[in-house]
């Protein structure tokens, strides 16, 4: 078993203050094998061999200094690295890492994902660490290529065991879109999020820890917020 995996490297980073070597650079299989293995071996940071016939699956980790550059974003606002064109074509199964980015105070990690099989399908997990007893919330917007904007509001909640971690769908997203996000932060007690933006952004939900996420911030939140959390759950 390798420290691979997100979740493993940011716990890492926590208990030892130290990051745990990356097993991306060395490369790993994905295709060939069941959605069981691949979750599971995502999950622990197992390493799977390729299979015979089948490239191996390797992902940047892009740091400040290899970020491409991108355009310039609001105060309070970070650009994230637009997928590659090669990253699209060269990315195969689901569940594979396309690219990974830090947020600028390095406590989040933003991980795009390719998850479709038969299309090309991605998704955003937002790992953080050092959160406290309570929810915090990520937000991110991304255009395509055509002009169209999506917002997508990420919660994360404590987690018992190493960082906070949430999925979410990127519906539309695809090579050529670009994106930013702002936070991750405590969520307010009063917010002004749209309700149509707040029920998008939980049906976006991948996992039931996202899904929990957001019922920890309907807690935290007005009534108003918590029945449209309710209702889109």
């Amino acid at each position: 078993m390798t420290r691979g995996s997100v979740a493993r490297r940011f716990w890492s980073s926590v208990t030892t203050g130290r990051r745990a070597a990356s097993s991306l650079a060395g490369g790993r299989g994905r295709a060939g094998y069941a959605l069981w293995q691949r979750t599971w071996a995502s999950f622990t940071g197992i390493n799977l061999s390729p299979r015979p016939g089948h490239a191996p699956d390797v992902a940047p980790r892009l740091t400040p200094a290899s970020r491409p550059q991108t355009a310039p974003v609001a105060a309070g606002w970070f650009g994230l690295p637009s997928l590659p064109a090669a990253g699209a074509l060269t990315a195969s199964g689901s569940d594979t890492v396309v690219l990974e980015a830090p947020s600028p105070d390095g406590r989040a990690v933003f991980v795009l994902r390719r998850t479709g099989d038969q299309t090309v399908e991605y998704a955003l997990e937002l790992v953080v660490r050092d959160t406290a007893d309570q929810p915090e919330l990520a937000t991110v917007t991304y255009t395509r290529p055509d002009g169209e904007e999506h917002t997508l509001l990420v919660p994360v909640a404590p987690s018992r065991f190493g960082p906070a971690a949430s999925l979410v769908r990127l519906n539309g997203f695809t090579a050529g879109s670009t994106w930013q996000a702002h936070g991750p932060a405590p969520v307010p007690e009063d917010p002004d999020w749209p309700p149509a933006t707040v029920a998008h952004s939980v049906r976006a939900a991948r996992n039931e820890a996202t899904r929990e996420a957001w019922r920890r911030v309907g807690e935290c939140t007005g009534q108003g917020v918590r029945d449209t959390i309710d209702g889109a759950l």
